[in-house]
């Protein structure tokens, strides 16, 4: 593979919101050490054709939300992990608290690479969250090994870098399959019908704060049985899930035109504005009504 490098010996330039602090390109791929810098909290959309893999070198800040858009319609919020695929053709919005982050931005074009191949060809949800956050062991070392790359380029620098992105592909497709395969049925765990069974009745039922019984009754298990065995499928108890996926749909209620921050808090299950503004803040580190001024501004 024929590359070039191009590291910024000059002052750094400005490109849109963040500044590209070095740079690799070659047929297909396109690399850029970035350093985005927001004062505030933002949020952003974007919609490319091309597939990207980035890595936060400095970890993505906790309140770091988005959610894909396929066929006109927003998947479930999800958090955004150190490591992030965006299939390419698919929407994707995020929110965020603000901060200096210094990323790494990997674009390959769609065609160009066989093993993405399952990426082209249409993702369900559950795939396209998996991409939300890649944690296949050992992909930070690749990650901190290309961006190293850029910064100071060695020996056989092309063929260093051809070797970790095609590394880096294939740890994101077996991170995606692992990611499905676990959700069959494990020991102590739900399968993946009754876990998708609680998922959408959760989803479905916000603004009536569903009870662990209605929710085991869906299952058709007993409440102890599914505290425990929700636990061991996800790494997180039903009352956490429940407020993530409450503070995830007041993102995007909050982003839309049309609901009162009060009628929000009331759709989604809070007793009080007050009450919904207090989670909301100890979740994305700012209340509703700034988050509002902000992805409406």
């Amino acid at each position: 593979m024929n590359g070039s490098v191009s590291l910024e010996s000059r002052p750094v330039r400005r490109i849109r919101d963040y500044r590209v602090d070095a740079m690799y390109s070659a047929p297909g791929i396109n690399l850029q050490l970035r350093t985005y810098s927001h004062d505030t909290p933002s949020q952003a959309g974007k919609a490319r054709r091309d597939h990207v893999l980035s890595f936060s070198l400095n970890g993505r800040p906790q309140g770091s939300t988005g959610c894909y858009v396929r066929r006109h319609r927003q998947t479930r919020p999800f958090r955004f992990g150190d490591i992030t695929f965006v299939p390419g053709g698919v929407p994707i919005i995020g929110w965020g608290p603000g901060g200096v982050q210094q990323t790494l931005s990997c674009r390959l074009d769609r065609g160009m690479f066989k093993v993405l191949a399952p990426f082209e060809d249409g993702l369900s949800d559950e795939r396209l969250l998996a991409c939300g956050d890649i944690r296949t062991p050992g992909m930070s070392e690749i990650m901190r090994r290309l961006a190293a790359e850029l910064r100071s380029p060695g020996f056989a620098h092309e063929t260093m870098v051809n070797l970790l992105i095609q590394t880096a592909m294939v740890d994101v497709v077996r991170h995606v399959r692992q990611t499905i395969e676990n959700q069959r049925p494990v020991a102590g765990g739900l399968s993946a019908a009754q876990l998708r069974r609680v998922t959408e009745y959760i989803e479905s039922s916000l603004a009536q704060s569903p009870t662990i019984s209605e929710l085991a009754q869906a299952c058709g298990i007993s409440p102890g049985h599914l505290m425990r065995c929700f636990r061991q499928s996800t790494g997180e108890t039903i009352h956490e899930h429940v407020q993530r996926t409450r503070i995830g749909r007041a993102q995007l209620l909050l982003a839309e035109k049309g609901h009162s921050i009060k009628e929000i808090a009331h759709m989604l299950g809070f007793a009080t504005a007050s009450s919904f503004s207090v989670a909301f803040k100890r979740s994305c580190g700012q209340s509703p009504s700034d988050f509002r001024r902000l992805v409406r501004h």
